[in-house]
């Protein structure tokens, strides 16, 4: 006799794992009158409990069930939806589980960094920090539009808590407005779009918005999808849209810009694929052109931008710009391996980047330095945050046996499989570029000789070298059993979002045991390929010779001229981020 609970049993729990973060973010506040240490105890129990349950219907999610909930039994009828659902398929799954899990990983981390705060304010952080993954998992469970748009609107608020988290910091404070002007300009973006396809089509679910739409969308259900593309390219951070980033990325604590480049902004590349993918169709003219698109100038851009930097935590801020490009370029591959890729390196990249960004907390938290040119010379004296640092470096440039190297192989496979081969070279100057900047980061911080040693270096302490443990561990099994995860866990997802007919039908027949599961997807990887070795060997060659040229020459006129457009001025980016709008509505529109 099987002790897993039935199908029904599982579909009925797809809220708790949203509510018990919601319900541990109004505890936080109140227990901190009794503790200072029970706010942060009840949060990491809130998502334990969260990824217990998703854990718990993962087996049957993974293996092509798409589980599905309607609150108040307010099920379809005739294919018509009014209530509120939850679909948990493979994509959204493998996203809720990272969202918790990593989440815990952070709080942990908080107990090292802003263990000195006090009772109010660790209830404060604990309470705001909780709502963004409650928002984080929702989104990713939810089968509706405007819901959706609710979950965006919940990771906003919070976010703008966090980012100004420490207000009496001028920084803090212009970042938050910065990420409050885009951010709402965003979410009516997205308001207006879903509006719009309400109106023509009398349906917000994603299921029946997909039949509705039937692969053939009018002009006024393109520039619906400008609107909800670009309103969720702003929280991906996607150029042009991505003005607020580095500011909140600098100005918010360690735990928060992991929080937010690891996990937040993956929340928009998952709207967006669910948007192409579930709700239109790829087959839609220029979708997928699109997102390559925006793709190829986000990888390039955001390379370019973080050689640029000196601020370290600003270089990685600009490097998630670069690493949310290359997954908008899988995405846009179409193809089983790209499209498999892109979801590996979503997961790949909330491990790698939140590895970074507590590595460059622990930096600051160790020499009050955030700015590379005051660093130099950690290797010697904190030997483990360097090799964290490092690990996290060979992970994103793709280095075998870490896990970058998997994720970037399957993109690269289904660019060659849909000879886009343009687009390819692009992304390999891209990486050369991603590789240059790190590699220069790492060696100014931690291998360049410092004149003057540090007055004082603080320790670090057991949560920080547990998360960074973890984190690296996990880098380094995501890229030695590549195998196993891509069939269990990344072509299930990727099944989801290529037969999008599948998704459809099981959100709107939502029987137990008899609905329609998943068509299952065999993704093609060989791990040693002769090319992408060639390929990496002279990605980092060339990133070597461009770093050894960057540091002895002047800073190049396209450089400066890139850094001169990022003004720091909200209205520069506001005037931007409608520019890529109009841009968008007529590729849509005209394409």
């Amino acid at each position: 006799m099987s002790l897993a609970p039935s199908l029904a049993t599982q579909s009925a729990l797809l809220p708790l794992p949203v509510v018990i973060p919601i319900c541990g973010a109004v505890a936080a506040p109140l227990l901190a009158r009794v503790s200072r240490h029970l706010p942060v105890i009840i949060s990491l129990a809130a998502l334990a409990g969260s990824a217990l349950i998703l854990l718990l219907i993962s087996p049957t999610v993974f293996g092509g069930q798409v589980l599905v909930h309607y609150l108040g039994g307010w099920g379809p009828v005739h294919a018509t939806v009014l209530g509120v659902g939850f679909a948990c398929d493979p994509f959204g799954l493998l996203f809720a589980l990272a969202a918790s899990a990593i989440g815990m990983l952070l709080l942990c981390y908080t107990l090292s960094e802003l263990g000195g705060l006090g009772p109010g304010e660790l209830g404060g952080y604990a309470c705001l920090f909780q709502l963004l993954i409650a928002a984080l998992i929702g989104g990713a469970l939810t089968a509706d539009l405007f819901n959706l748009f609710v979950w965006f609107e919940v990771a906003a608020l919070a976010s703008y808590g966090l980012t100004g988290f420490f207000l009496e910091r001028p920084i803090a404070l212009e970042a938050t407005f910065k990420i409050l002007v885009l951010t709402t300009t965003a979410s009516f973006l997205v308001f207006l779009g879903a509006g719009m396809l309400y109106s023509g089509h009398g349906a917000l679910n994603f299921g029946q918005l997909h039949y509705a739409l039937a692969g053939r969308p009018s002009t006024a259900d393109r520039i619906a999808l400008a609107l909800l593309v670009s309103g969720f390219a702003t929280k991906a951070g996607l150029v042009p849209f991505h003005g607020w980033l580095a500011d909140a990325h600098t100005a918010a604590p360690g735990p928060v810009s992991a929080l937010f480049s690891g996990l937040m902004v993956n929340f928009g590349v998952l709207s967006i694929a669910r948007l192409v993918y579930q709700v239109y169709g790829p087959d839609v003219v220029s979708v997928r052109a699109v997102l390559v698109v925006l793709g190829v100038v986000s990888a390039l851009l955001g390379a370019v931008l973080a050689l640029a930097q000196d601020d370290l935590k600003r270089l990685l801020a600009y490097d998630t710009v670069s690493q949310i490009g290359v997954l908008m370029i899988g995405l846009g591959s179409g193809k089983a391996a790209g499209v498999a890729g892109a979801t590996y390196h979503l997961l790949n990249h909330a491990l790698f980047k939140s590895l970074l960004f507590l590595s460059a907390g622990a930096i600051v938290h160790s020499t009050g330095k955030t700015n590379l040119s005051d660093l130099g010379g950690l290797a010697r004296r904190r030997p483990l945050l360097a090799a964290a640092f490092l690990l996290g470096i060979a992970s994103i440039a793709g280095i075998p046996p870490f896990n970058g190297y998997v994720s970037l192989s399957l993109i690269h496979q289904g660019l060659l499989e849909d000879h886009q081969y343009g687009t390819l070279g692009l992304m390999v100057v891209a990486q050369l570029i991603t590789i240059a900047a790190l590699g220069r980061a790492g060696w100014l911080a931690f291998f360049r000789r410092r004149e003057r040693d540090y007055p004082e270096l603080k320790a670090l302490r057991p949560a920080m070298i547990g998360a960074f443990v973890a984190l690296a561990g996990c880098c380094l099994v995501f890229g030695v059993l590549p195998r196993m995860l891509l069939d269990r866990l990344m072509a299930p997802a990727a099944s989801g979002l290529l037969h999008a007919d599948s998704y459809a039908a099981s959100v709107l027949h939502p029987t137990p045991g008899r609905g329609v599961v998943l068509p299952p997807m065999d993704i093609h990887f060989e791990y040693a390929q002769p090319s992408e070795l060639l390929l990496i060997t002279v990605s980092i060659l060339g990133a070597s010779a461009l770093v050894w040229w960057y540091l002895r020459k002047p800073e190049p006129r396209l450089v400066g001229m890139l850094r001169a457009a990022h003004t720091g001025s909200v209205q520069d980016y506001t005037a931007y981020l409608i520019i890529g709008l109009l841009a968008m509505s007529m590729a849509l529109t005209l394409g």
